[in-house]
């Protein structure tokens, strides 16, 4: 009897010990951004938030040219609420391909205004094909953002082209 209390005192303890201390733990990696917006170090080192009517991501920023050659190629998936938004200097009509892609993607082509100007859905995966077999993707209209996301999130959140996106950098 004695050793049931004992084992149950110290769940008892061990319980109010991970309450007490245990939220300081899961808060450890967030921090409030200027506006007070609490974030996580990832979206303070090269990632924005991005909001295309329903749709949000957090999106890693690729303002770099090694960056934009790069891509998410290599990637194996990207997560859900992630994606990547190109940022150039100049507006103009990009062109994309998926060189060294594993999976399917949407591209959005975004300009000055934050307006869309083109969509580019499901776009698949070209593996085993050489760099000149590759399909190029280009919008109708110059863009000077291009926001890459999951394949099927457009349709998903009705993205058409004439919607404004929201995001600072």
């Amino acid at each position: 009897m004695k050793k049931d209390l004992a084992i149950i005192f110290g769940l008892f303890i061990l319980i109010v010990a991970l309450l007490a201390f245990g939220q300081g733990l899961t808060s450890l990696g967030f921090v409030k951004d200027r506006a007070g917006r609490t974030q996580t170090p990832e979206r303070q080192k090269g990632f924005v938030d991005v909001g295309i009517k329903t749709l949000n991501v957090n999106a890693k920023v690729a303002s770099k040219p090694s960056d934009r050659k790069k891509g998410l190629s290599n990637l194996n998936s990207l997560p859900l609420g992630e994606g990547m938004l190109f940022v150039f200097e100049n507006k103009s009509t990009y062109s994309f391909w998926m060189k060294d892609m594993k999976f399917a993607i949407d591209i959005i082509w975004i300009d000055e205004s934050k307006r869309v100007v083109d969509l580019a859905v499901n776009v698949p995966p070209e593996p085993g094909r050489d760099e000149d077999e590759l399909t190029m993707y280009r919008p109708r209209l110059e863009a000077l953002y291009i926001l890459e996301i999951n394949a099927g999130l457009s349709q998903l959140h009705n993205l058409e082209i004439g919607d404004v996106a929201n995001f600072e950098l």
